[in-house]
């Protein structure tokens, strides 16, 4: 594991996706306000982070991977803010489309002795149209030497049909494998990419299996692997990964959890993905490469809020 790590500064991923700026408003509450049954924040101060796909990308810079991001984001200031979040982790934001007609997406959480009080979302959940999506191709066909293309879909908009179909062009001519953080409604979009990793609740939407024993994994993940012809990895939070081979899909292996306290699991399926796609393209085989996303999601279920994995923390946890 090591070995492989230590290749993750070689590495060039592009991540595809919805971005978002993540606001975190952060205080003691004290008091409940007599205006309603509701506590009184007072605040001591406000973060932003990057958010969504912008937070996969953040995990791959700061294990030590080199990141591009593709997206859209609207003309006003939450895309400034993302836009300086980004860079100063040394992401190359070429490829963030500045549309006037959306709104930047941002969620904003209220935190009162480090418990979420509240989210409040701004975001415009329409598809991007064809003009915004020959931006995203342009601009990822002149990426040179890349490893791996990870599309991060929330199913906020950037992630299309049609964008779809031209990044598996993109990576067919390139030999680059496509990698898929998924959303059930867009389930006919990612057949025939290299790795799909559902979460629990994704794997049973997207098989219609109720999961609960490692026979119902086993049945889900067999099933995923025919219906979209790739490699499946299901995270199942406390229960581990479930990782599925697409030349044996009935040879699943099972990689338990390790036991810590859990603060948050915003974020985690970020962590996740990033670091698979860091470790396969480090030369890592699908077991190897999930068991080290699965020390890596240990590291962020620790952390509070969006907050990405450093490369530090990879090394001393092995």
């Amino acid at each position: 594991m090591k070995k492989i790590i230590e290749k993750f500064n070689d590495i060039n991923i592009a991540v595809v996706g919805d971005l978002m700026l993540d606001k975190y408003i952060i205080g003691k509450v004290e008091r409940i306000s007599p205006e309603a049954p509701i506590p009184v924040v007072s605040v001591h101060k406000e973060k932003f982070v990057a958010g969504g796909a912008a937070n996969v990308a953040a995990n791959i810079a700061t294990l030590s991977g080199n990141a591009k991001i593709f997206g859209v984001v609207g003309k006003d200031e939450a895309a400034l803010i993302l836009d300086n979040c980004i860079k100063d982790l040394g992401i190359d934001t070429a490829g963030m489309i500045n549309l006037p007609e959306r709104k930047t997406i941002q969620k904003i959480r209220i935190i009162g002795q480090s418990q979420q009080l509240l989210r409040v979302d701004y975001e415009d959940g329409s598809y991007i149209g064809s003009h915004a999506e020959k931006q995203i191709i342009s601009q990822l066909s002149a990426c040179e030497n890349l490893q791996i293309i990870i599309v991060s879909d929330y199913a906020k908009g950037t992630i299309t049909t049609e964008l779809m179909q031209l990044l598996k062009t993109i990576a067919l001519k390139k030999n680059i494998k496509i990698i898929v953080d998924p959303k059930p409604k867009h389930k006919e979009f990612y057949k025939d990419v290299y790795l799909i990793t559902p979460n629990q609740k994704e794997a049973q939407e997207l098989s219609g299996i109720i999961l609960e024993k490692d026979e119902d994994f086993l049945a889900a993940g067999a099933k995923l692997v025919e219906k979209f012809h790739s490699n499946i990895i299901i995270t199942a939070g406390d229960k581990g990964m479930y990782v599925f081979p697409i030349d044996a899909p009935k040879e699943f292996t099972h990689i338990p959890t390790v036991a810590r306290e859990v603060y948050d699991v915003s974020g985690a399926g970020d962590t996740v993905i990033a670091t698979l796609s860091l470790a396969l393209a480090s030369g890592a085989n699908l077991s190897k490469a999930a068991k080290l996303a699965n020390i890596a999601a240990g590291i962020k279920v620790s952390k509070i809020g969006t907050a990405p994995v450093h490369f530090d923390e990879l090394l001393n946890e092995i």
